[in-house]
């Protein structure tokens, strides 16, 4: 396992503990009214950097997700009523926040399992990245809650919810619905609220890391590393196999025009709608990756130029169409679609796309290369030809 994911493991481990021993220090009332602010704060650091010292054997990235939320419930749970905590995480590939493990709580208590992140209220908290405290925790209970799973949550009437920050991006949220006692407390006394967030945001980070690296930090798609490395695999797995295997070259047409006339902030608002258009129009055994610049490049596995293999075609007419369609499916949309800019102003994209393909018997001898090579030149021919146009081999 990573050093770095066992580290942070370390640390969650020993802050699950001095979560445990500030209860215990705070029920004995040792921490009483005479201890100020900074010298609370002192003790409070002393338990931390204790807790950096802990040793523990190395855990899976699951467990560690359990000992996160594990850390939180404890902190936020009083002694006359437990709390409820979930923990949601990031998936790039759908663009939504998906719940991952909870604390008194599970998949079957939710109204959904997931949420958009333009939902309320992750919209808020991912654009703020701050802890946010509601004491409408009543109403938000029937956001996230079944009705008939709410019986005996009476004096949980108040929410929380604590964002875990990675390279400054919320890329996890914790819910946690506690009682007022703990809600006043965490409120007033927010310091180990917010040392405990950093080490969990470092420790996930960490867990992440690896998945973090395949993706292209502005448009949250596949990185051009990525796409050579599985491009490589599905071309191997296209030999042994016998089956086709195509893909898209895309580039957006006149992008230099756009940036000069709106800006480079407006240029990069155009790359990440058109990274989003491509991945919500192809299916979920397909790649999406950035190629560099405004270029993006899509692999299609089991997939002819106008028909997808025998085995893709029996399982439904979406599977069964060819990449030629399918690539003039993103173009026509990109067509339509009026990007909004932050200024309320609306851009008109065009998209230019090369096809290639890797089939047998007549394309056996096509290399990982020579593909992407191929889907190049008729990229230059869509170009060449007027952009706004897909171009494939005869």
């Amino acid at each position: 396992m990573d050093l770095a994911v066992v580290i942070g493991i370390i640390v969650l481990t020993g802050l699950f503990l001095v979560v445990q021993e500030v209860r215990v220090i705070l029920l004995k009332k040792k921490l009483d009214e005479a201890v100020f602010g900074a010298e609370k704060r002192n003790i409070q650091l002393s338990y931390l950097l204790k807790a950096s010292q802990t040793l523990s054997s190395a855990l899976s990235k699951e467990k560690l997700l359990r000992l996160i939320i594990e850390t939180f419930g404890e902190l936020t749970k009083s002694e006359k009523a437990p709390s409820l905590c979930a923990l949601y995480l990031m998936d790039y590939n759908i663009g939504r926040f998906v719940y991952t493990t909870g604390f008194n709580m599970d998949v079957t208590m939710l109204t959904k399992p997931s949420f958009s992140v333009d939902e309320p209220p992750f919209k808020a908290l991912k654009k703020s990245r701050e802890i946010r405290f509601f004491d409408e925790g009543e109403r938000l209970k029937h956001i996230f809650l079944k009705e008939k799973k709410m019986g005996g949550l009476q004096d949980i009437d108040y929410a929380l919810f604590i964002p875990l920050i990675v390279e400054n991006e919320v890329i996890g949220i914790i819910l946690s619905f506690l009682a007022k006692s703990s809600f006043q407390f965490l409120k007033k006394d927010i310091y180990l609220l917010e040392v405990l967030t950093g080490q969990a945001s470092i420790a996930l980070g960490s867990a992440v890391q690896s998945e973090l690296a395949v993706l292209d930090r502005l448009t949250r798609i596949y990185n051009h590393a990525y796409f050579e490395g599985r491009l490589a695999q599905e071309v191997a797995r296209s030999d042994r196999y016998k089956y086709p295997v195509s893909i898209l070259m895309i580039d957006i047409d006149r992008f230099k025009r756009i940036n000069d006339t709106y800006g480079h902030p407006q240029g990069d608002v155009v790359l990440k709608e058109i990274a989003q258009i491509i991945k919500s129009n192809i299916r979920v055994v397909d790649l999406c990756a950035r190629y560099g610049g405004e270029e993006f490049a899509v692999i299609f596995p089991e997939t002819d130029l106008t028909e997808a293999s025998e085995m893709a075609a029996k399982k439904s007419m979406e599977e069964a169409g060819g990449a030629v369609a399918k690539a003039e499916h993103i173009r026509k949309i990109v067509e339509k679609a009026s990007i909004k800019m932050p200024d309320g102003s609306h851009v008109d994209v065009t998209i230019s796309i090369g096809v290639g393909v890797k089939r047998f018997p007549e394309g056996s001898d096509i290399t990982k290369d020579q593909l992407v090579r191929n889907a190049d030149e008729q990229l230059y021919k869509a170009k060449q030809g007027g952009r706004n146009k897909v171009c494939y081999p005869s």
